[in-house]
């Protein structure tokens, strides 16, 4: 070899080496197997730097009689996470001047019964500030649309207008606002407008009886141990709030699709990305922060959801371009767990924004 080549080569097999050091899969790996181990975990965990999967491993199983094991490729509910493309779809909407995130409901959904619609805005549903109640368990015991969804929702309990309340109903207002603005059902837009630009192939909206082959059911873990399949509800309820299904390799697509300008401008990311104290910290569909338990603080754009067994967390680091990818099938598995840094995913976050 000709000493000029020397030098490119051993500093390119550097840079390799570096680049592969960023994320220590042995740290990984233990903190993972060791929540396995003490059933605190089940389910997939993906790893990304630069998005290039450093890690990939599923744990568990998808029955109750702990017959099939999970395997990297299936596909877990989503949940929550569903509200985060809704909220892209509403700011792309926006780009395009077909609304204003100050838009009141009573000027864009004027057939729907809404109280105070003409005050509540796009942005008052993003944020969850509108005052609109929660809805009650049972409306999930049949087939509900969206539009009844809400009308049943609003004979509950009303909260304040411009305070904080965590309720399904507003993103169902948001979806129900693009099916009208967009000219086509909002599964469609969510289509057409991410999945396909994503390339998310193996990601689509659930439906009781009709779950995809590969789909890793939930259950409940009680005080004893056993293992209680959760029921089969009519999980389509929640509509754009929380009816899709990916599998953790897509969620990656995702995450990497929001860099760039493919899915929204650097200036709706930033709209999307703003925190509010106020709120919750929330910003539009995602809570955004740095993170204060790692020494270098990382800038986290953080997605969670949850329904039943169905826990799942799409966590970016905005700077660093890393991203942590956990989808579980049980409630062993705490996605909401800010200062918990012993536990899974915040032992993860630690390692992985070193």
């Amino acid at each position: 070899m000709k000493t000029r080549f020397i030098l490119p080569f051993l500093l390119a097999t550097l840079f390799t080496i570096v680049a592969d050091a960023q994320v220590n899969t042995v740290a990984v790996d233990s903190m993972v197997r060791s929540a396995v181990n003490d059933n605190s975990f089940e389910g997939t965990i993906l790893i990304a730097d630069q998005g290039n999967i450093k890690y990939h491993e599923s744990f568990g199983h998808t029955d109750t009689q702990q017959r099939l094991a999970i395997a990297n490729d299936m596909t877990y509910s989503i949940a929550s996470i569903t509200k985060m493309l809704t909220a892209i779809v509403i700011l792309q909407l926006a780009e395009e001047g077909k609304l204003e995130l100050d838009d009141p409901l009573k000027e864009l959904l004027p057939g729907i019964d809404v109280p105070k619609a003409n005050k509540i805005t796009v942005h008052h549903l993003l944020l969850h500030i509108s005052g609109l109640p929660n809805e009650q368990d049972d409306i999930y015991a049949a087939e509900t649309e969206p539009a009844a969804f809400v009308a049943q929702t609003l004979t509950n309990k009303r909260n304040t207008f411009g305070a904080f309340n965590y309720a399904n109903i507003d993103y169902v207002l948001l979806g129900m606002i693009i099916e009208e603005l967009d000219d086509r059902s909002w599964q469609k837009s969510i289509q057409e407008r991410i999945l396909d630009k994503a390339g998310m192939v193996e990601t689509g909206f659930l439906k009781r009886g009709n779950y995809p082959d590969n789909f890793v059911y939930t259950y409940s873990i009680d005080k004893k141990g056993n293992r209680i399949k959760d029921p089969l509800f009519h999980i389509q309820n929640f509509f754009a709030a929380g009816s899709m299904y990916a599998t953790a390799e897509d969620l990656l697509k995702l995450d990497q699709a929001m860099y760039g300008n493919n899915l929204l401008s650097e200036a709706s990311k930033e709209l999307m990305y703003t925190s509010y104290p106020e709120y919750n910290y929330s910003g539009y569909s995602v809570w955004t922060y740095r993170y204060p338990f790692a020494p270098n603080k990382p800038r986290v754009m953080e997605r969670r959801g949850s329904i039943l067994g169905a826990n799942a967390v799409l966590l970016r680091m905005l700077d660093l371009n890393k991203t942590i990818i956990i989808l579980s099938n049980n409630n062993a598995f705490n996605p909401d767990s800010f200062g918990d840094t012993v536990g899974l995913k915040e032992a993860l976050m630690i390692e992985v924004a070193k």
